[in-house]
């Protein structure tokens, strides 16, 4: 009778053993899936970058870059305003 257990036991091995092939071979294919989405975004970008014309696409960086500026200046002051009430608020 010990022979069933140790079957089993085998079994159990066998079917851990595919599992940590099978996840070995999941993550192989998600590095793959992941690289070949960059490359293909990568391409894209490029080709975006083809249609636009420079100077069009100059206005734009210049746009973003100010938005940011702006964006960084509005934080820093709302930081100092509720500084200000907070201050306000605990006197």
């Amino acid at each position: 009778m010990a022979r069933p257990k140790v079957n089993q036991q085998e079994k159990i091995e066998n079917l851990h053993s595919d599992l940590r092939s099978m996840e070995k071979r999941l993550q192989c294919m998600e590095l793959e899936t992941r690289e070949q989405i960059t490359q293909i975004q990568q391409e894209c970008e490029t080709k975006i970058r083809g249609l636009m014309p420079a100077e069009i696409r100059k206005e734009l960086e210049d746009t973003i870059t100010s938005l940011k500026s702006q964006v960084n200046f509005l934080q820093k002051r709302a930081l100092v305003l509720q500084q200000e009430l907070d201050s306000y608020h605990s006197r």
